[in-house]
């Protein structure tokens, strides 16, 4: 009996494992392979093995400011979406505790997520480009879609669903007797959060935000759309693979790129543990 539920369960996570392992495993294997250069490369470029591709970032400024970029903006972006949406899925918890409907707020919160990235970057334009609606109110705007600030915006709007939606779940699993067990006993508002709401959610926040930034280092059509000089690795990586076809040098700069992004998740997990275990 025990054998057969096994095999039944076996077979109901074959259909997801086999796509793992056509669209995660095997690609990966190939792009490594390709960035050493034992896979196809391009007219101008040398078979390895070989390191030469992955060398392609030792001294070269463009490529560190880059990584500089990618991390300032993807991880910049990340931490102030986190800074204003704690307070949020704190306010709609509450809310939805007390029996009002939060579903048309959490419907609007969502919608980022259904855009492409190319997308954003349009309404980044269309708000603060030369001509965008807000440059016209604010003048110090005018234009900011396609620097730094811009792109921070429009990488904050991105963000603001990947962390708001996973923490709402945290939030919502907060006992508010213990809140209230505190402002019993004298605790002002901002003593409650710091000392019994932060401490509570903060370990999904972290991880959250390792998450969250994993994908935002990654995302290529918002600064498709937005860079004027500003480069992000993705588009290190596109340029690399369209303009003369570099396809190791390309894959060199994917695996720098998704190395970045695992860190990320992977610090996201680990200091979330961290944190957890030592509260707890």
């Amino acid at each position: 009996m025990a054998s057969k539920k096994s095999s039944s369960g076996l077979l109901l996570v074959a259909p997801t494992l086999l796509i793992v392992l056509i669209f995660g495993i095997y690609p990966v294997i190939v792009l490594i392979a390709t960035s050493f250069g034992l896979g196809e490369v391009g007219a101008y470029e040398n078979p390895g093995p070989t390191l030469q591709y992955y060398g392609e970032f030792v001294g070269s400024e463009r490529l560190t400011k880059s990584i500089i970029n990618s991390l300032i903006i993807g991880l910049g972006s990340v931490i102030i979406t986190l800074v204003a949406s704690i307070p949020t899925v704190l306010y709609l918890a509450k809310k939805a505790r007390t029996g009002t409907s939060t579903k048309y707020t959490d419907a609007l919160i969502t919608f980022p997520i259904t855009l492409p990235g190319i997308i954003i970057g349009f309404f980044a334009i269309v708000l603060t480009g030369r001509t965008g609606l807000l440059g016209e109110v604010i003048p110090f705007l005018k234009g900011a879609a396609f620097g730094y600030l811009g792109l921070m915006i429009a990488y904050i709007y991105f963000s603001i669903p990947r962390i708001v939606s996973p923490l709402r779940g945290a939030a919502d699993l907060i006992d508010p007797e213990l809140e209230d067990t505190a402002h019993s006993l004298g605790a002002s508002k901002a003593r409650v959060f710091f000392t019994v709401t932060l401490p509570l959610i903060l370990p999904a926040a972290i991880e959250v935000s390792g998450t969250a930034a994993a994908v935002a280092l990654g995302g290529y059509g918002t600064v498709a759309a937005l860079s004027e000089g500003i480069r992000l690795l993705p588009l290190d990586v596109v340029d690399a693979l369209n303009n003369g076809y570099y396809i190791a040098t390309s894959s060199a700069f994917a695996v720098v790129l998704a190395l970045l992004a695992i860190g990320a998740l992977a610090a996201g997990k680990l200091c979330a543990h961290l944190v957890e275990r030592k509260m707890g």
